[in-house]
Formats: C-alpha cells, sequence, structure tokens
C-alpha cells in the first residue's frame, strides 16, 4: 500500500498532523523554537533591509553575518515592500538535537509504527526497488511525482538524520544508475524530499548530510540524459519552493561555481542541461538570487554564436530570466512606499515598462552590437550558418522568450532599435528558422500595449521600413503597422495615426498588386476604429480618382498610349480599393454614405482586371454579410440605386 499514489498522500498527511499536534502541545519543541515573528521596521532585523538581494551573495562568499541573518522563506515578503513584521527563522542550532524531539502521547504509537517500519533492516532497498519500477504502458511517461516527494520530505522531516544514514545507501545506488529511467525519477523524487525535508534540521545533520550528498549529485548532474534531466529540474524546484535559498548554499556553489557553463565545450547536451539546472535557481528564488549569479560572471555571451541551437535556446533563456530575475522594488516601509508612488500621478509607477538593469541594457547592446558587427563581415552568397545567422537566432530568441513568456518585458525598450534588423533577417529565405523568429518577434512587437512616448518611436520605426525598396518588405510591414494602430489606439497620437493612415493609402497605388492587397486589407481594419471625418475624407479622396474613366480599347487592340493607359487602370484601381475598403469595413450595417459607394463600384465593373475582380469580391462580400437583412437594408436605397444595384447583389439563375 505504501507505493500506491494515494497511499503515500496519505501516510505524509497522517505525519504531517503527527507534527504538528507534537508542536502544539509543546511549544518548547526544537522544530518550533526556530520560528519567530521579526520586527522588520527595525533596520538592523536582516543587515539592512533594502540589501537583502545580496545577502545570499554574501553568504556565498563566507560571509559569517549573511549566514546567520534570519531565514525569510517566503518569496514575496520584501520584494515590493517589508512588512511591518515578517515570519522568519533562526538559522540552523548548533549540535545534534532533533526538530522533533518530544512527540505528543496520543500521535506516539502512530509515530512507532511509522518509524518501526522505516528503520527496519532490508526496508529502503524494497522501498527503491519498487519506487523505481517503470510504467508498462507505452503511452504513460515517466514523470516526477510531487505526491512521492512530499511523502519522503515529510519522513525525513519527522526522523531527521538518523533515517538518512538508514536509506542512504539505498538513494545513492538508485541515484548512480544513470541510464536506467525508473531509477533517476525515484532518486530524484527522493533526493528533492529530502532536500525540503531538512528545514528544521540541526546543522550537524545539515553537515554531514551535504558531505554525502554533493559528490553524489555533481556525479549526476554529470551523467544527466534528454530523458532524466526534466527529473532533476522538477525535484529542485520542488526543493526550493518557498525557502530561503541561503538553506542551499552548498547546493548553489555546485550549481553556480563547481558545474560552470563552458561554451567552448564539445559537449552541447550537458552544457545545455547546465543552463537547464540553473534556470532552477531563477525559477524558485528569482531576485533573491540573482545577484549571486551574476556576481559569478556566467560565459552566457559567448555562446552567442554557439554552432548548436541547443545551446544558444538554452542560453538565451538563461540571460533573460537572469536578467528578469534581477528586479526589485524592496521599499523598506509602507509609507516610504506610498510617497515615492505619490510622485508618479494617481495611476502610480508602472513597473511593467521595466527597461532593466544597467547589466542588462549593457548586455543586450553588445548582443547586438556583436551581430552588427558579424553582419559586416558576411560573404555575398555564402553557403550554410554564419556567426551573423546564429549570433541573429540567439539575439531573437532571447527577444521572443520576454515577448512570449516574461512577466517583465524588459526588452520593450530595446525593441525600437532592432525593427531595421528584424525586417532584413525575415528576407533570408535560406534559412527558415531565422525568418520564423524575425516574422514572431515583429508579430510581437505590433501586439504590444507600448507607453505614450515608446508607441510613437515604434511607429515612426515602422513607417520607416516602408521606404524600402523592395516590396516584400513592405509587403510585410503594412499589417504590422496595422496591428500597432489597432493595439495602441489610446496611447498613440493623433498625428502619427492620420501619417500611418495616409502612408497606407498611398500604397493601394504601388506597382506591385500583393501590397496594394496588403494595404488594402491594413485599411480595412484601420477604417473601422477612424472617426466620421476621417471616412468622409477617404471617400471623398478616393471617389476622385474614379472620375477619369478609361478609353475603350477593342479586343486584341492595343491602347494609343499604354504607359498611360496603365498608369489611368492603377489609378482606377486604387480608387475601387479605397472604397472596398470602406464597403468593407461595415459589415452589418448601412450608414449613409454606402448607397452612392456601391453604386460607383457597380459603375467600374466593366473595367479590365485585376479592377473587375476587386469589384466582382466586395460585392459577393457585402451580399453574403447582408443577405439576412436585406429586406430592411434595401430600405436604405433609392429606386435608381436599386435599379442599378440589382445585377450585382442577385445571384444569377440557371434557367433564367
Amino acid at each position: 500500500m505504501l507505493f500506491r499514489e494515494s497511499a503515500a498522500l496519505n501516510l505524509a498527511q497522517a505525519i504531517g498532523m503527527i507534527k504538528k499536534r507534537s508542536k502544539l502541545s509543546n511549544p518548547n519543541i526544537a522544530a518550533a523554537q526556530r520560528r519567530q515573528q521579526l520586527d522588520m521596521r527595525d533596520g538592523r532585523a536582516l543587515g539592512a533591509p533594502h540589501t537583502y538581494t545580496d545577502l545570499c551573495e554574501r553568504a556565498l562568499d563566507g560571509d559569517t553575518e549573511a549566514v546567520q541573518t534570519p531565514l525569510v522563506d517566503n518569496p514575496a515578503c520584501g520584494w515590493f515592500v517589508w512588512p511591518k513584521t515578517a515570519k522568519v527563522y533562526a538559522a540552523a542550532p548548533t549540535g545534534d538535537t532533533l526538530a522533533f524531539d518530544s512527540i505528543e502521547e496520543a500521535s506516539r504509537p502512530a509515530y512507532n509504527a511509522v518509524r518501526s517500519v522505516l528503520f527496519a533492516d532490508g526496508k529502503w532497498a524494497e522501498i527503491a526497488r519498487l519506487f523505481s519500477v517503470e510504467s508498462t504502458r507505452p503511452s504513460e511517461e515517466e514523470n516526477f511525482g510531487g505526491t512521492r516527494a512530499g511523502l519522503f520530505s515529510q519522513v525525513f522531516s519527522l526522523f531527521g538524520p538518523p533515517l538518512l544514514e538508514r536509506a542512504w545507501t539505498a538513494i545513492e545506488g538508485l541515484a548512480r544508475e544513470n541510464e536506467r529511467v525508473g531509477a533517476q525519477r525515484a532518486a530524484a523524487e527522493m533526493i528533492g524530499g529530502l532536500l525540503r525535508g531538512t528545514k528544521h534540521w540541526a546543522q550537524s545533520g545539515l553537515d554531514a548530510m551535504w558531505t554525502q550528498l554533493i559528490p553524489l549529485l555533481d556525479t549526476v548532474f554529470a551523467r544527466l540524459a534528454p530523458d532524466t534531466l526534466r527529473f532533476w529540474q522538477a525535484a529542485l524546484q520542488y526543493a526550493f519552493a518557498r525557502r530561503d535559498p541561503r538553506r542551499y548554499l552548498p547546493l548553489i556553489r555546485l550549481i553556480v561555481y563547481g558545474r560552470p557553463f563552458d561554451p567552448q565545450a564539445e559537449a552541447p547536451f550537458a552544457e545545455a542541461a547546465k543552463l537547464d539546472i540553473l534556470r532552477a535557481l531563477f525559477g524558485a528564488w528569482d531576485w533573491r538570487i540573482a545577484s549571486a549569479v551574476v556576481a559569478s560572471r556566467p560565459r552566457f555571451l559567448d555562446a552567442l554564436a554557439h554552432p548548436y541551437k541547443q545551446v544558444r535556446d538554452a542560453a538565451a533563456i538563461a540571460m533573460y530570466t537572469l536578467s528578469s530575475a534581477e528586479f526589485s522594488v524592496s521599499y523598506a516601509r509602507v509609507d516610504e512606499a506610498v510617497d515615492d508612488l505619490a510622485r508618479y500621478g494617481p495611476l502610480g509607477r508602472d513597473f511593467s515598462q521595466w527597461a532593466g538593469s544597467s547589466r542588462t541594457q549593457a548586455l543586450i547592446s553588445e548582443m547586438t552590437q556583436r551581430v552588427q558587427a558579424w553582419k559586416a563581415e558576411v560573404v555575398p552568397l555564402t553557403v550554410g550558418p554564419t556567426n551573423f545567422s546564429r549570433g541573429s537566432k540567439t539575439l531573437l530568441s532571447f527577444f521572443f522568450v520576454g515577448f512570449r513568456f516574461g512577466p517583465r518585458r524588459l526588452t520593450l525598450d530595446h525593441a525600437p532599435n532592432i525593427l531595421q534588423l528584424l525586417s532584413e533577417l525575415q528576407e533570408h529565405h535560406d534559412d527558415d528558422e531565422l525568418c520564423r523568429l524575425a516574422s514572431s518577434n515583429l508579430e510581437f512587437l505590433s501586439q504590444v500595449l507600448y507607453t505614450a512616448n515608446l508607441s510613437e518611436i515604434v511607429g515612426a520605426r515602422l513607417l520607416a521600413l516602408l521606404d524600402s525598396s523592395m516590396w516584400h518588405v513592405v509587403n510585410k510591414a503594412l499589417p504590422l503597422l496595422c496591428t500597432l494602430t489597432f493595439a495602441n489606439r489610446f496611447t498613440l497620437s493623433r498625428e502619427i495615426r492620420a501619417r500611418i493612415l495616409d502612408t497606407t493609402s498611398l500604397f493601394l497605388e504601388h506597382d506591385q498588386i500583393e501590397v496594394r492587397q496588403a494595404a488594402s486589407s491594413s485599411l480595412t481594419n484601420m477604417v473601422k476604429c477612424a472617426s466620421s471625418n476621417v471616412i468622409s475624407d477617404i471617400n471623398t479622396r478616393f471617389s476622385a480618382k474614379l472620375q477619369r474613366r478609361l478609353p475603350r480599347v477593342r479586343y486584341g487592340r492595343t491602347p494609343k498610349d499604354p504607359h498611360a493607359y496603365s498608369k489611368l487602370v492603377l489609378t482606377r484601381h486604387a480608387g475601387v480599393l479605397g472604397l472596398s475598403c470602406l464597403v468593407l469595413a461595415f459589415p452589418y450595417t448601412i450608414p449613409e454614405w454606402m448607397p452612392n459607394v456601391l453604386v460607383q463600384l457597380a459603375e467600374c465593373i466593366d473595367d479590365p482586371n485585376p479592377i473587375q475582380s476587386t469589384v466582382q469580391r466586395t460585392f459577393a462580400e457585402f451580399r453574403r454579410t447582408h443577405m439576412d437583412t436585406w429586406h430592411e437594408d434595401r430600405k436604405r436605397f433609392s429606386t435608381s440605386q436599386l435599379d442599378i444595384l440589382t445585377d450585382m447583389l442577385v445571384s444569377p439563375c440557371y434557367y433564367a
């Protein structure tokens, strides 16, 4: 029964109840004495509250005061503002006293029953064998079991170092079976539970555990495989959750200093695994561990043009996660926070627009400069990947992580500086991954809600892309402008919105029909958010383009002036596209100006393609969206208008 999921959960809850009742019945129990409420208004409580971010760094350097400073397990405590009082734990006491050295009398039979099983000879060998059994179902993937890890956490918390002495041989045996997935999963669950269960251990027990565990984990991390890495990531995340990082200083030293990332190594998976393990620190401790990792001077930037994609992607994610983790406000007092926020107006400070620390800004600038330098070194017609292509992928992955997954979009302020580069990279059709990354970043850049100042800058930079002589670039930039206008319609100034609308309208007369179609689609969406005055101006402007009719040209004959004829066709097509945008922008209503617009379009039905096909598509869409309400909508038209539109709106009959 011990090895079933439900049984493990029930046993863990029973042990938790024994611990809780023992602490309530005996307030002087060792596990209860370390917990205390600390007055955080005293600046000496944690050294100085606003310097808590570097406590872990100082502790790693051997600062005794930092090691002995009370432990704050709540990860949110102090991130924004330090409270008046906080629940903290005193540093591990000296000696070898058990945390639960006194068990409540009513709970003692249950305690003795569990203890007799776990301390029996050969029991942990049996536990290791049964917990490491792999699933026989082909579709069922091995996963780290939080319930099983919770059981181990409870038993090691209750019985302390003596139980570890009994279990160590079995745990070590599983951990060294690096070729068996079930053994690695079980070892990760046991060690994850062990680390979490040492919360109340005395220092002598912790020292003995680290002496055995660190060499073992060093060996395990060196032999990680693609199908076992996730177990150890999950184990670390489970152990670190809601725990002060100073509880795990030896393990942090192993991860940060003992196994540093080496971009020159010829083992791509091993180096990527180091970064993935390092990210477990960021995920659990965020701002409390960032300064310690930065102080170790990780060589992330040297992987910018690494030949292996796996390493580049891991380095990009690690760089962004670390940069994001550096952010914390940490006001010393609530009144200090209120006074500071009041200076920014009724809405306070917008922390989502944080641009990163000076180190992060220098990092982004250095990455961009290296990519630009490699771009200048590219030899035309080069076949295969180059430093420029690989470095660009890493840079774009860094920005993509920020746009797609980052809770703090510190890349926003730097986005305008890479717009031109993104536009060029999406034209590298010989590298599908690079094109996809560039296009994805551009899409995210256009969808983000910017501040007023930044939205103006991004809008101006996107408009500059339309000056390109390559129609492919213009064709891809027009939808981005439309998305930016819609997403930031309340922050963009009236002047920049008018400029975007006018520029988009100009491209309805572009020589390339693909550009005209993209401009038409973008203008349709912009009209939906436009005022009545803007719509009136658009109607007047494009109606004027239809005033001059095409000269008659008999079938099979050439116009007298082919150049002038083609130019007039282009002008009239622009007029038809502009009026079509007005019609398609109101699919379920009939504004007062629409009947006249439809009549003008109907008069162009005999023009040559692409004018004729545009008119046909417009009326087909109009008929589709107004079919159900046409009995009411037709009342908005005069008799003469209905006569003109009848042939356009009524489907032809086969028997007519």
